[in-house]
């Protein structure tokens, strides 16, 4: 049976999470290993169908209209913070390509905001975390707790 480019490429972030699960359990801080990972992650997963980082995410906000990508006015982010997906990544006991595709598939979502955006969800604690009020299941909670209102990305 021939491996499939995802194959190789959920391979590649399972070697990731086990060595970044090793350099934890030596006692490492987080920021020695989770780079390590968020490479992997990003380059061969959210990056693995190609174009602009801003073209992949699956939402936008209605101020992103107008503003160009590389003048530090956009934010590409993660609906679920990506740490709370490195954490989930490293808390996974059995680390095969599919427990790997799972939790990443459950943290897909990204979103372009602005930066004052992106400014006024770190100023209300959001920045790496979910509303305390959480149901799991509203991806976008983080957006709506703060009144930034989205769109389907074209």
């Amino acid at each position: 049976m021939r491996e499939t480019s995802e194959t190789k490429r959920l391979k590649l972030i399972v070697e990731a999470v086990r060595y970044c699960q090793r350099v934890k359990r030596k006692g490492m801080p987080s920021y020695c290993y989770t780079k390590a990972l968020r490479e992997p992650v990003y380059f061969l997963w959210e990056r693995r169908r190609g174009g602009a980082k801003y073209k992949l995410a699956r939402y936008r906000s209605k101020n992103v209209d107008g503003l160009k990508s590389g003048d530090g006015q956009l934010v590409y982010d993660h609906a679920i913070p990506f740490n709370c997906l490195l954490s989930e990544l490293l808390e996974l006991e059995d680390v095969t390509p599919e427990a790997a595709r799972s939790v990443l598939q459950k943290h897909e979502t990204r979103v372009v905001i602005t930066k004052s955006e992106g400014d006024r969800l770190n100023a209300n604690g959001l920045r790496a975390k979910m509303p305390e009020m959480w149901d799991r299941s509203d991806v976008l909670a983080r957006y709506k707790a703060v009144g930034i209102k989205l769109v389907k990305n074209r």
